[in-house]
Protein backbone atom coordinates (compact mmCIF):
# COMPACT_ATOMS: atom_id res chain seq x y z
CA UNK A 1 0.00 0.00 0.00
CA UNK A 2 1.37 3.40 -0.90
CA UNK A 3 0.68 6.65 0.81
CA UNK A 4 0.76 9.87 -1.16
CA UNK A 5 1.85 12.89 0.82
CA UNK A 6 0.82 16.28 -0.41
CA UNK A 7 3.39 18.97 0.27
CA UNK A 8 2.49 22.61 0.19
CA UNK A 9 5.40 24.99 -0.37
CA UNK A 10 4.75 28.54 0.76
CA UNK A 11 6.55 31.21 -1.20
CA UNK A 12 6.48 34.86 -0.32
CA UNK A 13 5.62 37.33 -3.00
CA UNK A 14 8.55 39.07 -4.75
CA UNK A 15 7.91 42.37 -2.99
CA UNK A 16 8.16 40.74 0.45
CA UNK A 17 11.36 38.92 -0.52
CA UNK A 18 12.83 42.10 -1.95
CA UNK A 19 11.97 44.03 1.20
CA UNK A 20 13.79 41.47 3.34
CA UNK A 21 16.81 41.48 1.07
CA UNK A 22 16.99 45.27 1.06
CA UNK A 23 16.83 45.32 4.84
CA UNK A 24 19.61 42.73 5.01
CA UNK A 25 21.91 44.79 2.77
CA UNK A 26 21.19 47.97 4.70
CA UNK A 27 21.96 46.19 7.98
CA UNK A 28 25.22 44.94 6.48
CA UNK A 29 26.20 48.51 5.60
CA UNK A 30 25.22 49.77 9.06
CA UNK A 31 27.19 46.94 10.70
CA UNK A 32 30.30 47.81 8.70
CA UNK A 33 29.93 51.48 9.56
CA UNK A 34 29.75 50.54 13.25
CA UNK A 35 32.75 48.23 12.94
CA UNK A 36 35.00 50.76 11.22
CA UNK A 37 33.81 53.50 13.58
CA UNK A 38 34.87 51.34 16.52
CA UNK A 39 38.32 50.84 15.00
CA UNK A 40 38.70 54.57 14.43
CA UNK A 41 37.53 55.30 17.97
CA UNK A 42 40.06 52.79 19.32
CA UNK A 43 42.84 54.47 17.32
CA UNK A 44 41.96 57.90 18.70
CA UNK A 45 41.36 56.64 22.23
CA UNK A 46 44.73 54.86 22.44
CA UNK A 47 46.44 57.84 20.84
CA UNK A 48 45.07 60.27 23.42
CA UNK A 49 45.58 57.89 26.34
CA UNK A 50 49.19 57.03 25.43
CA UNK A 51 49.59 54.58 28.33
CA UNK A 52 53.24 54.37 29.46
CA UNK A 53 54.23 56.19 26.27
CA UNK A 54 53.48 53.05 24.25
CA UNK A 55 51.28 54.68 21.64
CA UNK A 56 54.24 55.45 19.40
CA UNK A 57 57.59 54.67 21.08
CA UNK A 58 60.82 55.98 19.61
CA UNK A 59 61.67 52.62 18.04
CA UNK A 60 58.46 52.53 15.99
CA UNK A 61 58.44 54.24 12.61
CA UNK A 62 55.02 55.46 11.47
CA UNK A 63 53.64 53.73 8.39
CA UNK A 64 54.03 55.39 5.01
CA UNK A 65 50.94 57.32 4.03
CA UNK A 66 51.36 56.86 0.27
CA UNK A 67 49.75 53.36 0.13
CA UNK A 68 46.87 54.53 2.30
CA UNK A 69 46.09 57.37 -0.08
CA UNK A 70 46.53 55.16 -3.14
CA UNK A 71 43.87 52.88 -1.70
CA UNK A 72 41.61 55.81 -0.83
CA UNK A 73 42.07 57.36 -4.28
CA UNK A 74 41.26 54.10 -6.03
CA UNK A 75 38.13 53.63 -3.94
CA UNK A 76 36.97 57.19 -4.61
CA UNK A 77 37.37 56.53 -8.35
CA UNK A 78 35.47 53.26 -7.96
CA UNK A 79 32.66 54.96 -6.05
CA UNK A 80 32.42 57.73 -8.65
CA UNK A 81 32.30 55.24 -11.52
CA UNK A 82 29.69 53.08 -9.83
CA UNK A 83 27.55 56.08 -8.90
CA UNK A 84 27.68 57.22 -12.52
CA UNK A 85 26.58 53.77 -13.63
CA UNK A 86 23.69 53.67 -11.16
CA UNK A 87 22.45 57.11 -12.18
CA UNK A 88 22.58 56.14 -15.85
CA UNK A 89 20.77 52.92 -15.03
CA UNK A 90 17.98 54.72 -13.18
CA UNK A 91 17.68 57.11 -16.12
CA UNK A 92 16.98 54.14 -18.37
CA UNK A 93 20.44 53.72 -19.91
CA UNK A 94 20.95 50.22 -18.50
CA UNK A 95 23.88 49.44 -20.83
CA UNK A 96 26.16 51.77 -18.86
CA UNK A 97 25.90 49.87 -15.55
CA UNK A 98 28.01 46.83 -16.62
CA UNK A 99 30.78 49.14 -17.83
CA UNK A 100 30.72 51.25 -14.67
CA UNK A 101 30.62 48.16 -12.45
CA UNK A 102 33.58 46.68 -14.33
CA UNK A 103 35.59 49.88 -13.84
CA UNK A 104 34.75 49.81 -10.14
CA UNK A 105 35.77 46.16 -9.93
CA UNK A 106 39.13 46.82 -11.58
CA UNK A 107 40.02 49.73 -9.32
CA UNK A 108 38.87 47.80 -6.26
CA UNK A 109 41.23 44.97 -7.20
CA UNK A 110 44.04 47.52 -7.55
CA UNK A 111 43.17 48.92 -4.11
CA UNK A 112 43.07 45.39 -2.69
CA UNK A 113 46.57 44.63 -3.99
CA UNK A 114 47.97 47.92 -2.68
CA UNK A 115 46.33 47.35 0.70
CA UNK A 116 47.74 43.84 0.93
CA UNK A 117 51.21 45.07 -0.01
CA UNK A 118 50.98 47.71 2.71
CA UNK A 119 50.04 45.07 5.25
CA UNK A 120 52.98 42.80 4.46
CA UNK A 121 55.35 45.79 4.31
CA UNK A 122 54.53 46.93 7.85
CA UNK A 123 57.76 46.58 9.81
CA UNK A 124 56.62 47.15 13.35
CA UNK A 125 58.87 45.85 16.16
CA UNK A 126 57.58 43.36 18.70
CA UNK A 127 58.18 42.93 22.40
CA UNK A 128 60.12 40.11 24.02
CA UNK A 129 56.88 38.12 24.28
CA UNK A 130 56.18 38.45 20.57
CA UNK A 131 53.49 41.10 20.84
CA UNK A 132 53.53 44.35 18.91
CA UNK A 133 55.34 46.87 21.05
CA UNK A 134 53.12 49.85 20.21
CA UNK A 135 49.40 50.53 20.30
CA UNK A 136 49.86 52.48 17.07
CA UNK A 137 51.11 49.33 15.33
CA UNK A 138 48.10 47.28 16.39
CA UNK A 139 45.69 50.02 15.35
CA UNK A 140 47.25 50.40 11.92
CA UNK A 141 47.19 46.67 11.22
CA UNK A 142 43.56 46.45 12.34
CA UNK A 143 42.51 49.36 10.11
CA UNK A 144 44.42 48.05 7.10
CA UNK A 145 43.13 44.53 7.62
CA UNK A 146 39.53 45.69 7.91
CA UNK A 147 39.70 47.46 4.56
CA UNK A 148 40.49 44.15 2.84
CA UNK A 149 36.85 43.18 3.34
CA UNK A 150 35.47 46.28 1.61
CA UNK A 151 36.03 45.08 -1.91
CA UNK A 152 32.72 43.45 -2.83
CA UNK A 153 31.91 44.42 -6.41
CA UNK A 154 32.34 41.23 -8.44
CA UNK A 155 28.76 40.04 -7.87
CA UNK A 156 27.10 43.22 -9.10
CA UNK A 157 29.50 43.49 -12.05
CA UNK A 158 28.81 39.92 -13.13
CA UNK A 159 25.03 40.19 -12.74
CA UNK A 160 25.03 43.48 -14.63
CA UNK A 161 27.08 41.86 -17.40
CA UNK A 162 24.52 39.06 -17.63
CA UNK A 163 21.70 41.57 -17.92
CA UNK A 164 20.08 40.73 -14.58
CA UNK A 165 19.05 44.37 -14.06
CA UNK A 166 17.01 45.22 -17.16
CA UNK A 167 14.57 47.30 -15.13
CA UNK A 168 15.67 50.82 -14.24
CA UNK A 169 13.88 50.48 -10.89
CA UNK A 170 16.05 47.56 -9.71
CA UNK A 171 17.13 48.20 -6.13
CA UNK A 172 20.32 46.11 -6.04
CA UNK A 173 22.53 48.59 -7.94
CA UNK A 174 21.22 51.47 -5.86
CA UNK A 175 22.09 49.77 -2.56
CA UNK A 176 25.46 48.73 -3.93
CA UNK A 177 25.99 52.40 -4.70
CA UNK A 178 25.34 53.23 -1.04
CA UNK A 179 27.93 50.62 -0.09
CA UNK A 180 30.47 52.10 -2.48
CA UNK A 181 29.82 55.57 -1.09
CA UNK A 182 30.49 54.39 2.44
CA UNK A 183 33.65 52.51 1.42
CA UNK A 184 35.06 55.63 -0.25
CA UNK A 185 34.15 57.87 2.71
CA UNK A 186 35.68 55.46 5.23
CA UNK A 187 38.89 55.18 3.20
CA UNK A 188 39.27 58.97 3.10
CA UNK A 189 38.51 59.30 6.83
CA UNK A 190 41.07 56.64 7.72
CA UNK A 191 43.59 58.31 5.42
CA UNK A 192 43.10 61.70 7.07
CA UNK A 193 43.29 60.22 10.56
CA UNK A 194 46.40 58.13 9.99
CA UNK A 195 48.16 60.93 8.11
CA UNK A 196 47.55 63.94 10.34
CA UNK A 197 46.86 62.33 13.71
CA UNK A 198 49.87 60.10 14.29
CA UNK A 199 51.82 61.18 17.35
CA UNK A 200 50.04 61.58 20.67
CA UNK A 201 49.50 65.20 21.77
CA UNK A 202 49.56 64.16 25.42
CA UNK A 203 52.43 63.02 27.67
CA UNK A 204 52.51 59.35 28.69
CA UNK A 205 49.97 58.28 31.27
CA UNK A 206 50.58 55.52 33.78
CA UNK A 207 48.67 52.31 33.06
Amino acid sequence: MSVAAEVHVHRDDPETVGRRERLGVLLLIVADIAFVACLMFSYMYLRFLNVNGLWLPDDVTPALTTPTWLVAGALVVGAAAFTWGVRQHRAGNVAILPVAALISLVVSVVALVVQYMQLIDFDFPTSDKGYLSAAYSSSMIALAGASLFHFVTAGIANRARLGRYPDASAWQPRLAGYWWLWVAISAVLVGLMTTFLVGSPYPPSMG
